[in-house]
């Protein structure tokens, strides 16, 4: 009896698998990328963050957009690791990735919608 439950929960899992497929999930953290660097909103909206993965000596910000007020925040890393901003009372859906570049315009993503 055992077993017979071992296996028919084992090919549970294998179906479900199989129809829901193993790509992201909604849900999921959302990035937005310039270059190796990215910004990224959390699963809940209720945070936004920048992460530096080059070392090339120039930060990474993240523009992020609350939905109510219709205001935009910034939170930018200088270390070559991650940063992360709660967003407050309002969630954040739109984001931006941006790399700061002294004398020269900033390289920025196109904004990116979250779902």
């Amino acid at each position: 009896m055992r077993r017979g439950t071992l296996r028919a929960g084992a090919v549970l899992i294998g179906v479900t698998t199989a129809l829901l497929g193993s790509s992201a999930a909604y849900g999921d953290n959302f990035y937005v990328y310039q270059g190796d660097d990215f910004g990224f909103i959390t699963y809940n909206h209720k945070a936004a963050g920048a992460c530096d993965r080059e070392a090339d000596g120039f930060n990474v910000y993240a523009n992020f957009k609350r939905t109510v007020p219709n205001t935009v925040a910034r939170v930018e890393e200088s270390d070559g690791y991650c940063k992360t901003s709660t967003t407050g009372t309002y969630p954040v859906y739109r984001i931006q990735a941006c790399e700061n570049i002294p004398v020269f315009p900033d390289a920025c993503s196109a904004w990116k919608q979250h779902p």
